[in-house]
């Protein structure tokens, strides 16, 4: 299982990659205590997505911050890698209690964690496309997290524009990586968003940077063009906080 994720993961920054049997569980949380959710999730988290690890069920774990957007509705943003084989693994599985923890230590972890966190909201993804720098890190410590919404039904023209527009990361990129991904959860008249995209960057100073856009240029008629089938809706920066493989 973790042989195919890093086989994923780690190819040519001229590759772009398909995935579409992994799913990205988000979950979206609103700490109104950050520090004490830190530590449960360093302290208790960790050793529940250990044992799933252990247990062959999710590929990765990681754990997200906010950066730059106080105004943000979460504050961090939990991700599981995993194949949809193990769907019925990942449905039935359950946590072994270590020896030191009573039943009723749980309860009032339970009452803590609603006291001190709200889980906004619960998104899967697919994997549509990702491209890496050649030597990049497995997982970079900044992403820029863009939410996007088709117009209209035309999936396969969007996400074939979407995925031509970058076949490659030069090598002087400030990016080191990007990620496409659809939502495959939740659809209706009243979706928020339908797709997303990730731009993966070593250090903070490399994302402001490319914000200021010091080599700015108009749009190719591509890009212009795919622009025409869908809508940017936000845009987020985060800092990864805790990661698992």
């Amino acid at each position: 299982m973790k042989k195919k994720y890093y086989l994923f993961i780690l190819l040519l920054s001229s590759i772009t990659i398909t995935a579409q049997n992994l799913v990205f569980e988000q979950t979206f949380i609103n700490a109104k205590n950050i520090q004490a959710y830190d530590n449960y999730i360093e302290n208790v988290f960790s050793k529940t997505h250990q044992q799933r690890l252990d247990a062959g069920i999710i590929i990765g774990w990681d754990v997200w911050k906010v950066l730059d957007n106080p105004a943000e509705n979460f504050t961090h943003m939990l991700t599981t890698v995993y194949d949809v084989e193990m769907q019925g693994k990942i449905d039935d599985f359950k946590w072994e209690r270590p020896e030191n923890v009573s039943q009723r230590d749980m309860q009032l972890r339970g009452k803590d964690l609603s006291e001190i966190r709200e889980i906004v909201a619960v998104v899967k993804y697919m994997g549509l496309a990702q491209i890496r720098k050649e030597g990049g890190a497995e997982i970079p410590d900044f992403m820029s997290f863009n939410v996007i919404k088709l117009k209209g039904d035309k999936w396969k023209s969007y996400e074939n524009a979407e995925i031509n527009g970058t076949k490659s990361i030069a090598a002087n990129s400030l990016r080191e990586g990007w990620d496409f991904a659809r939502r495959i959860d939740d659809y209706g008249t009243d979706i928020s968003h339908t797709h997303v995209t990730v731009d993966w960057y070593a250090s903070h100073e490399d994302y402001l940077k490319t914000m200021m856009g010091r080599n700015i240029s108009d749009a190719s008629k591509e890009y212009q063009q795919m622009m025409k089938l869908r809508d940017l809706r936000y845009r987020v920066l985060l800092k990864k906080h805790y990661s698992m493989r």
